[in-house]
Formats: C-alpha cells, structure tokens, sequence
C-alpha cells in the first residue's frame, strides 16, 4: 500500500530522533576511541580527535591534542601527526609514518576491534534485561510459494534454521535472505505442542530484490487496542475483538479482513470520502456482534483491483494438500460447479470458502475430464490446495478482481494493457506506476484482448480503507530473550555478534552480485524510524538496535576503500610487501576515489530513506 510514513513530531518523536543521536555519536566515539588508545599504547601523537567531520562545532585542547565535534555527523577521525600525504614530516619517533608495521596496523584496526567488542556488549546487556522481539511464526502462506510447496502452514512457529536458534522473525527473515537460492535449509518448526523438521528451498524473488520462501509474520487475530474517538471505538470495538467477517464474507485473520476491506473501498464511488462497514466480531468472552460503521478512505493510494494474469494451467499441487491426488501439474482448470474459470488467480481473489465443490472440469493430456472431489471441499480449499506457474514481471498481461474498478470498467482476464492514459506501458512495475501517478481521477486505459483485438476503457481507480484508519491495531506475537546469568549474556552476545557480521558480509556479497537490491540501502532516517520503533518495546531492543549498528560500523570500515580503516590497512600491506611507501600522488588519487564511492554510498542511503518517506 502506498502511503506517507513520517515520524511524528510529538515527544516520543523528538525523543527518538535525541536517542539517535546520541547512539550513532556514542558508536563513533567508541570507533575513534580504538583509534585514539591504539596511538597511546604505540606512543603515536594525536593532533585532533573529531566527532564529525568539517567545521569545528565546538572543541578544547588537551596537551597536544584538539578534541572537538564538527558540523558533519556523518563519522569521525583521530588526525595522527604526519599521517596524511603532503604534511610535513620529520624524523620525531611519534610521527605515524616513523612507526612500525605492527603498530600501525594496531591503530588501524583498533576502531573496528572495539566496534565488535561494543557489539557484543550491547547484545549481552539486552539479553540480560531480557529482549522482547516478534516471534519467529508464519502468518501468510503465499500459494505457490516454497513455503506452500513444503507445506508449512498458517500459525507454525520456526524454532531454528539448519539447527541455528530463531529468537526473532527478524532472524527468520535475514536466514533466508541470505540463504542460496534453490539451496535446501530445515526448518524445525513447532505445531500444535509438536516439533518437526520441514525441508524448504527458497527461490530468488525479483520483486523483492531478495531471496524468500513466501511467507509474512503472524499478526494475533485479536486486537491489541482500540484508538479513542475512532469509526470503531464509536461503534463499540473493544480491545481482544476478533473479526469474523466483513459486510457477509467471512476472514480468517487480519491479512484476510484488511484485504477484505480494502476491496470493499475499491468497490466505491472514488468521490466518497468513507465506506460503510459491517463487520462480525467474536469478543474476549465469546460472544459475538455486529458493528456498523464508516471507515476512511485513503484518496493518495489509489488502487484499481488488478493482479498479474496466471491462466487457468496448475502447474503445483500442494503435497498432502485437499486436492493431491485429484488433480494433478498441467491440467488445464476448465470449470467448478459448471461455472467458467479464466484465471486461477481471479479464481482464488473470488474463493471465500462458503460453497462446496462438487465438481470439477478438467482438460488433461488433450481430453476433457470431469473429476468429483471428496465431500466437503470447498472453494477455498481448492484454491488453496493449486497453483499457477511464475508470473512474468515484463507483461502487462492482467487479471481483475470481480467487483474492482478494473472489473467495473471492462476489464477481462488476460488483457495486456498498452496504455495508461497517453503513455505507452512497458511491463509489470511500470503499469502499477503510472496507475497510481493518475490518483483516482478517471483515465483512459487502452488493452489487447487475447483474441488481437484492441478496446479502449475508462477506468477510475478508487480509494483505500485500512483497519488502522477504521480504528483497530493488531500486533505480532511476542516472546522474552533473556539470559539470566553474566556469562550466559556474554556469550549469547558473542555469538550474536560473529552471526550478524557474518549476516552483514553476506548481504554486501549479495549486493555485489544483485541478488539484494540497493533499495534495501537505508540512512540516518531509516535508523530514526528504526530506533522510534524500538524505543516503544523498551531499552532492551535500543541497546540490540545500537549493537547491529556497532557491528555493520565494524565490517564497513574493514572495506578496502581508502579513507575507511580497510583501505588504510590494504595500503599498509601494500607498501609492505613494495618495501617502500606508495608514491604520494597514489595515496592521494586513491583517498578520493575512496571519498567518491562513500559519498555515492551516503547519496544512495539518503535517496532511499527519502523514497522510503512517501511509501
């Protein structure tokens, strides 16, 4: 859903923006910091030490020594005396360039020794507090996913990943990420009071820029809360409602009833300003309500009821599913219950599992074949139980959602759309784009039947509607990480520490080889958002949040790019094995091609979170 996400400027806003700052400056000063002892220890004069970079904000000196933060908040440095190309230099055994290679390669990497070493502190100090975190269960099953393939369900909680604890769905999210595509990992999953191990093989998904199996995070079907003076606070919402349906059609969970909702707006006038609501809630104590209602509509996120269009060839079953057996990969799904299929996918969007199937009209190896499934199949069940082959992100080949402005305008499954208003459409992204540029004012829409033929529509996209807009919050389930001896602690954070490193290095690996879009890239404002996100589950997941960061701080300085501590240390070995210093010129051009790529590095982070603002 497209939506703008601002932090709010209230108390706990400015708070969290307060608290970043003063983490990310205290991370720095703990690099530096290595730096700084480093030279003490070797006898190496210190002529500056900064927090920050560019103008002096503020600052004293001490002995030899300026201390200061500058204007720039974007790192920091200690200035060793004749370190830099072009200084003046003499024989004084203090200077840099007068110390031995050891010693300098003590002060080169004494920043990130004591970034990993704060790391594992901060990752011990919040397991010690005890570190409440999302847990680790499948919501969604995303049909055709490797997930469903494998048959991992609903409501399943993922206790470690090739023997690897999962304390968090964060955990679960980064093992799969950055797991090998087709590459087999075991699950071991917890069902209903019993254990098992579950073999899945994620697959590389374009649309994520990511590796994935298909699954999102389980969201507790009751509601957490019930904001005051809200649509549904008004009608009597209580906090611990579970919704059982919406306007007649029945949702099994939150992503059910949001998705319910939100076609219930695009079925809408898009002058409307509210949509009418009656939803079936289950309270705490069991009994069960109708609430009526107006709910919001969202004007700047239209939507125009439209998914990728699949055909009507199965090409999975889903093994020890309610259809294995009955049908089978290439068979062409004809009709249900006498009534036409086109599309699996407009199939599924219509399945609400209330009508039971008593028959089934395949063709299969070049023959009509009427299948009869056991009694009690549903709809649902189904569509479920079959999936459709990969979609293809360069087509413009679609599908629309029965009662949705593209279906209201004429739209039928298979349609290529050739144009959005006077521009031509390229693929996939570039049709959800330009829909959404129109806003919900009416646009010509020009498509190509499968039969060749062109038809102009005109089509409106509407609204949107959201449970949080309508007054209901939901949250994931929560579990405690808590260590309750030192040692424990410590070593929970040292292997926290080598984890997330090793997590970091693969995610730079993937990034290389585009198998982790940059998109994913974030900044200062991404880590505001982050730490006004962590701050309301307590200090226990501020200190975990810092200790990432102290760790990502560690393997990004040890990048071999002059101006960070790798390419320091690449030139150190460099004019080692030459047995002399690298000509000046060379230091300098190569410091700046180093500045070039972090300031390209920073421009992108920085695009991102903007972007990330409007989303």
């Amino acid at each position: 859903m497209s939506h703008v996400t601002l932090l709010a400027l209230d108390a706990q806003g400015v708070f969290a923006g307060f608290m970043t700052a003063v983490g990310l400056g205290g991370l720095i000063f703990f690099h530096e910091l290595g730096h700084f002892l480093a030279c003490r220890v070797t006898g190496t004069r210190v002529e500056a030490f900064s927090i920050g970079f560019g103008p002096k904000v503020f600052g004293w000196r001490r002995g030899e020594t300026v201390y200061k933060l500058s204007l720039i908040p974007l790192g920091g440095y200690v200035k060793m005396a004749a370190e830099n190309p072009g200084d003046e230099r003499s024989d004084d055994p203090a200077e840099f360039p007068n110390k031995s290679f050891s010693a300098k390669l003590l002060i080169m990497s004494a920043g990130v020794i004591f970034n990993g070493v704060l790391a594992c502190l901060l990752f011990a100090w919040a397991f010690g507090l005890g570190l409440p975190s999302a847990r680790a269960q499948v919501g969604s099953v995303m049909t055709g996913s490797p997930a469903w393939e494998s048959g991992l369900e609903r409501g399943d909680i993922v206790r470690a990943v090739n023997g690897k604890r999962m304390l968090a769905f964060t955990d679960l999210g980064m093992a799969i990420a950055l797991s090998d595509a087709d590459e087999e990992m075991v699950l071991s999953i917890e069902r209903d009071g019993e254990t098992m191990d579950v073999p899945v093989a994620p697959r590389y998904s374009e649309a994520r820029g990511m590796v994935t199996i298909g699954i999102e995070a389980y969201i507790l079907p009751e509601a957490a809360e019930v904001v005051e003076g809200s649509p549904a606070a008004k009608a009597g919402a209580r906090a611990g409602d579970r919704i059982l349906a919406i306007n007649g059609r029945p949702v099994r969970g939150v992503l059910d009833a949001q998705n319910a909702l939100s076609r219930l707006a695009g079925s809408q006038l898009p002058e409307l300003d509210a949509v009418a609501v009656e939803m079936l809630v289950k309270r705490s104590d069991g009994s069960q309500e109708t609430l009526r209602f107006s709910v919001p509509v969202n004007k700047k996120a239209p939507q125009v009821g439209i998914v990728p269009f699949y055909g009507r060839r199965i090409a999975k079953v889903r093994k020890g599913g309610p259809v294995d057996g009955l049908l089978r990969p290439g068979d062409l799904l004809l009709k249900v219950n006498e009534t036409p299929v086109s599309d699996l996918h407009q199939f599924s969007d219509g399945a609400w599992g209330q009508v039971v199937v008593k028959t089934i009209l395949v063709e299969r190896d070049g023959e009509q074949k009427a299948l009869e499934p056991a009694d009690g199949l549903t709809d649902r069940d189904l569509a479920r139980g079959v999936a459709a082959g990969e979609w293809d992100r360069d087509s413009t080949r679609v599908s629309p959602r029965v009662g949705m402005p593209a279906a209201i305008a004429g739209m039928q499954a298979g349609d290529s759309v050739l144009k959005v208003g006077d521009d031509e459409v390229d693929d996939w992204p570039d049709l959800q784009k330009r829909i959404v540029d129109q806003g919900t004012k009416a646009v010509p829409i020009l498509v190509k039947r499968e039969d060749g033929t062109r038809h102009s529509l005109t089509m409106t996209p509407a609204p949107r509607a959201s449970l949080h807009t309508a007054g209901y919050t939901f949250k994931r389930p929560m579990e405690l990480a808590k260590e309750s001896s030192f040692i424990g602690a410590v070593a929970l954070g040292w292997h926290r520490t080598v984890d997330n490193a090793v997590n970091v290095i693969q995610t730079l690996k993937g990034l290389i080889t585009q198998r982790v879009s940059a998109s994913h890239i974030g900044g200062p404002i991404a880590i505001a958002r982050m730490t006004y996100g962590m701050l309301e589950h307590g200090w226990a997941n501020y200190l975990y949040l810092l200790a990432l960061i102290s760790v990502n701080l560690a393997i990004l300085n040890l990048l071999p790019i002059p101006v960070l501590d790798g390419g320091q240390i690449l030139i150190l070995v460099a004019e080692k094995v030459r047995g002399k210093p690298l000509p000046e010129v060379a230091v300098q051009y190569l410091q700046l091609i180093g500045l070039i790529l972090i300031l390209a590095l920073v421009g992108l982070a920085l695009t991102n979170d903007v972007t990330n603002l409007f989303r």
